[in-house]
């Protein structure tokens, strides 16, 4: 099993009432055979669920369910931000997920979505939403920062101090809304981009492949300079110097760009994400090139459209319905521990073969 599929496994036996509160759990051992993992797997998992506020862990005396757990903060109403719902397909499985355990943990939910977050309005509208999560007088939220805007910067620190200043607690859904290596002092709940950009890399490097390029779009989501970084530590494991010339920012729209591109000698191409992916096979096939004979390419978050292109792309999936999960579990553990240090709590993604760089 992966560790995701034990998380969310645990986390439903803990919730079936396995185990009562103060119960001691059975050994990091134990879990291993039974779930035919490694110790450090298991490790990990047990440390999430105790940042999660689920599990106490006690040096030599072993793992204990948390007192009261079966009261999570009742009665809370939390805010659901996501200026990219609609936007981005993996926000709304997360959405859903959190909004699935409303019941099961007894919190309301309040959504706050923004279609168009392109629109020249929208630093106002977002405010206004932000506004009507503290006159509603929210137990906090999840939010999702805006991104792809020239100004998304300043845009997310106003709504961070809107909820700041009223002592909303916030939960950051996928990315931070400072550039890495900042880090802003809220949760942070995502998948862990540094290893899916090394696991995408690697996989191009096991086909034998001495040279892999990367391609981001201007104005793309933060999480692609994370992507990026795993991309390099990838080529360095295998002894190949990361070479600036091979990572692109361009229109994969762009004809001369994706000729320029081809013609520089890129014939394994990651992309930060599965548009960027999708568009760039689009133009390749347009210019008479076949993929993957030509072209291999490969992208991230495996959006629906990924299995369905003319030749199925390859892609790093996101977990959406564990970092649902996840995100709730913070926030409650952050509504018992507001002093506590931020967390940022990160899953894996499952790297999905498909024909585009077979």
């Amino acid at each position: 099993m992966r560790y995701d599929e034990i998380y969310s496994d645990l986390i439903q036996q803990i919730k079936a009432g396995k185990w009562k509160n103060g119960d001691k759990l059975p050994t990091e051992r134990e879990f291993s055979e039974y779930y035919g993992v490694s110790r450090p797997t298991i490790s990990r998992v047990m440390n999430q669920l105790r940042d999660a506020g689920l599990l106490r862990r006690v040096i030599g005396a072993g793992t204990y369910l948390t007192e009261n757990t079966e009261q999570s903060e009742s009665h809370k109403t939390f805010g659901l931000f996501v200026p990219g719902l609609g936007l981005g397909e993996i926000f709304e499985p997360i959405c859903t997920r959190i909004a699935e355990l409303s019941d099961e943990y007894k919190f309301n939910l309040i959504w706050g979505s923004i279609p168009n977050v392109h629109s020249p309005q929208i630093e106002e509208r977002l405010k206004q939403t932000a506004q009507r999560f503290i006159d509603h007088d929210v137990d906090g939220v999840f939010f999702q920062p805006i991104e792809r805007e020239s100004v998304q910067e300043p845009i997310n620190q106003q709504i961070i101090d809107m909820f700041t200043d009223s002592n909303i607690p916030i939960i950051l859904i996928d990315s931070d809304f400072l550039n890495y290596p900042e880090r802003s002092p809220h949760d942070l709940i995502g998948i862990d981009n540094v290893q899916a950009g090394l696991i995408l890399c690697e996989h191009f490097l096991s086909k034998k492949s001495e040279r892999v390029d990367f391609l981001c779009q201007p104005n793309t989501a933060g999480t692609y300079r994370l992507r990026l970084i795993g991309y390099r530590e990838a080529l360095n494991r295998a002894g190949i110097c990361p070479d600036s010339n091979y990572e692109h920012e361009g229109n994969p729209r762009d004809k001369s760009f994706v000729q320029a591109l081809i013609k520089s000698g890129a014939k394994n191409i990651i992309c930060a994400n599965d548009e960027t992916a999708v568009l760039l096979m689009l133009e390749i096939e347009n210019l008479g090139l076949s993929i993957p004979s030509d072209i291999r390419i490969a992208g991230f978050d495996n959006l629906k459209y990924a299995s369905m292109a003319h030749v199925p792309l390859t892609t790093m999936s996101q977990p959406c319905s564990t970092i649902g999960e996840m995100a709730v579990n913070a926030m409650l553990n952050r509504i018992k521990n507001p002093t506590h240090p931020p967390y940022t709590i990160m899953t894996s993604g499952k790297l999905i073969i498909r024909e585009s760089t077979n």
